[in-house]
């Protein structure tokens, strides 16, 4: 734990604190950050104030798991006892953070319930969000994890032209394949690169890829025929506990260049000019101001409500990355929710934009990097147009 940075961030945000509480293990911020294993079952508060020793408040019949955490060692047994020691605890704390959002605008960081904020306030402290401090301390890549992101992205680029060489030796040979098929290829592939993945990753064609989160089994799988439209969505990491995940999606046609239908090319048009226009944003923003997640996204999806599209973009521009494919960092949003934390050197996110409609779906995703000389995209090159597989 970074006891000594968390304290210099505290003292520079004007926190007297950083009280993580958690009960059963539901505030996965709290048990990353003390790095708890095991059952947990009651309840513990473990305050880093801006100043001085942390001190842990935990129930006696679990304060063996807690062992290894620094700093002062409370037990307690009944609740009573517990609202007693926590009060002590905060006193003289006047302004502390929590894994709190207000108006649940920001669900990924509001982990604690409402009662237990509750409880806090009748100590007589004003309650922030932890959001900043959580994406600093669980979301910033170190210089080697950055290395780890570089080589990830660039072996799915890889990945990817050999995934569609593989559909295009099927077509030319008038072979049947699905989408199951070219999931298992990228599968194999991935792990002849040394890489592995939580799951997916996705391979959806025609109607299939207007639906963002469309899985093909193998009892359930399109075939891929000539003038299909195909998306794939693969991510991974390189197989390492310090590893960092790629996210990439491509689209490709079945077919020869001058046969992709005009509607295609328009709709791919319209996602890439979103996809550019976001990566400006930040480059002309991110050296001279504080840029955050809502604003990258509206300014991504401005270009495809410009476009009149507006309606069949259903989901955020795109998401943290860190060792897993959705970290705790900023998420480039302003639909799903609002993220207003600060994007800082060392974040990893994807920018994602989407069309999808009943009949089709597009997608064009790369992997940004906020670095030690800026805005970095890693999964080059880009994709500006549907690649024809003939």
């Amino acid at each position: 734990m970074q006891l000594t940075e968390i304290q210099a961030y505290l003292t520079e945000h004007d926190l007297d604190g950083w009280l993580m509480a958690d009960f059963h293990g539901r505030n996965e911020i709290a048990v990353r950050m003390l790095e708890l294993t095991g059952m947990l079952t009651r309840r513990s508060f473990y305050h880093i104030p801006a100043e001085g020793e942390p001190v842990l408040l935990v129930h006696a019949i679990e304060a063996e798991r807690f062992r290894e955490i620094p700093g002062r060692h409370v037990r307690y047994a009944g609740y009573k006892q517990l609202e007693a020691e926590l009060k002590t605890l905060l006193t003289g704390a006047k302004r502390i953070a929590m894994e709190y959002s207000p108006s649940g605008r920001l669900p990924y960081i509001g982990l604690v319930d409402a009662g237990t904020i509750e409880l806090v306030r009748e100590s007589g402290v004003e309650i922030v969000s932890s959001a900043d401090m959580v994406a600093r301390f669980q979301a910033t890549l170190s210089t080697e994890q950055m290395a780890l992101a570089r080589m990830a992205a660039r072996n799915l680029i890889e990945i990817k032209d050999l995934t569609f060489e593989y559909i295009a030796k099927w077509l030319i040979e008038k072979k049947t394949l699905t989408e199951y098929q070219v999931g298992e290829y990228i599968r194999d592939k991935f792990r002849e690169y040394d890489m592995v993945a939580s799951s997916g990753p996705n391979c959806s064609v025609d109607a299939h890829a207007g639906d963002p989160h469309y899985e093909p089994s193998q009892d359930n799988s399109a075939p891929i025929e000539p003038g299909a439209l195909i998306l794939i969505d693969l991510w991974a990491k390189v197989d390492d506990p310090r590893g960092i995940y790629g996210d990439i999606t491509w689209m490709a046609f079945a077919g020869k260049k001058e046969d992709i239908p005009t509607k295609y090319v328009e709709l791919f048009t319209v996602i890439a000019d979103a996809r550019d226009t976001a990566v400006q944003f930040l480059r002309d923003n991110i050296d001279k101001r504080p840029v955050y997640g809502y604003e990258v996204d509206d300014a991504c999806r401005g270009v495809i409500e410009k476009a009149g599209y507006g309606q069949y973009f259903t989901h955020r521009t795109g998401h943290s990355i860190t060792t897993s494919e959705h970290g705790a960092g900023p998420n480039i949003d302003n639909l799903e929710t609002e993220d207003r934390r600060k994007l800082q050197k060392g974040h990893l996110f994807s920018i994602e934009p989407g069309i999808y409609m009943d009949d089709c779906g597009f997608r064009t995703e790369i992997d940004v990097l906020i670095g030690h000389d800026g805005v970095e995209i890693l999964s080059l090159p880009l994709q500006n147009e549907v690649t024809p597989l003939l």
